[in-house]
């Protein structure tokens, strides 16, 4: 950590450096790409200096998550259904079978500890840690957008400072004033809209997608214990689908209503 926040502020110096010393005449192309230098790199290094480089990884990944996984309740639910009813029907063991096909996460977990004969307080233990583990994921990687949600104004705001200075060095030039004008008003531009238009609209994303998997660990969490308690697969299912907010026919108990036979109804007579 200590290594790459020294090479991310030397980056930052290095940026900052060439701003001042790149020559820049006109508005176009050149403008454009140190503008850009200056916000998308001073963003991106300077929360560099801040969080380790897996955070900002785990922060991609679960950003890609949030777009790719749409259905993960429904899914959910049905799985713990079919559980229910291969634990009914094999017990524990063909329980463990299934266990092993399963993905990571907290099915798996929860099977898993089933399996292997915990107490239904460990489990429910396990699972809560477990749960708050990813919690604490979301957490950092909302703040890390959050973070550079608010330093790419910033950034924005360097580079106009830096092109200003350089605009009042060269008032004996005009020719080359249009130049440092540009970066200095493409600078704040790119600041704003990345920080707007990019930053913060991808945390409330990823802040959306973190109360939805909450409600998705409450709900896995309560069928892998009912599981353990050998709650019936169809009043589980209506108790997952009413906690999900999904509608579903309320769970009737099968009554079966016996006939009288037709002997007894002739020695009656």
């Amino acid at each position: 950590m200590v290594i790459q926040a020294a090479v991310s502020f030397l980056v930052l110096i290095g940026i900052f450096v060439l701003s001042f010393f790149l020559e820049t005449h006109q508005l176009g192309f050149l403008s454009n790409i140190n503008a850009a230098v200056i916000v998308l790199g001073g963003t991106l290094f300077a929360t560099l200096l801040a969080y380790p480089a897996e955070k900002l990884a785990l922060t991609v990944r679960l950003l890609k998550e949030s777009f790719s996984h749409s259905n993960e309740i429904a899914w959910s639910i049905s799985t713990l259904v079919r559980l229910s009813r291969i634990y009914k029907k094999g017990g524990v063991l063909a329980l463990e079978r299934e266990a092993d096909k399963l993905p990571p996460g907290l099915i798996h977990t929860g099977i898993g500890l089933m399996a292997y004969d915990f107490s239904r307080e460990n489990v429910e233990q396990i699972l809560h840690k477990e749960a708050l583990l990813t919690v604490q994921s979301y957490e950092t990687a909302y703040k890390i957008l959050c973070s550079m949600a608010r330093l790419a104004p910033a950034m924005g705001l360097a580079g106009t400072v830096v092109s200003l200075i350089r605009t009042f060095g060269n008032m004996s030039s005009p020719q080359n004033l249009s130049g440092y004008m540009a970066i200095a008003l493409l600078s704040t531009f790119y600041g704003v809209v990345l920080a707007n238009i990019c930053l913060v609209p991808l945390s409330n994303k990823l802040r959306e997608y973190l109360d939805a998997d909450l409600l998705r660990m409450d709900i896995l969490k309560e069928g892998i214990l009912d599981i353990y308690d050998g709650e019936h697969p169809r009043a589980l299912q209506y108790k997952l689908e009413t906690l999900a907010g999904i509608p579903s026919e309320p769970y009737r108990p099968e009554i079966r209503l016996v006939e009288p036979s037709l002997s007894a109804g002739q020695g009656n007579g």
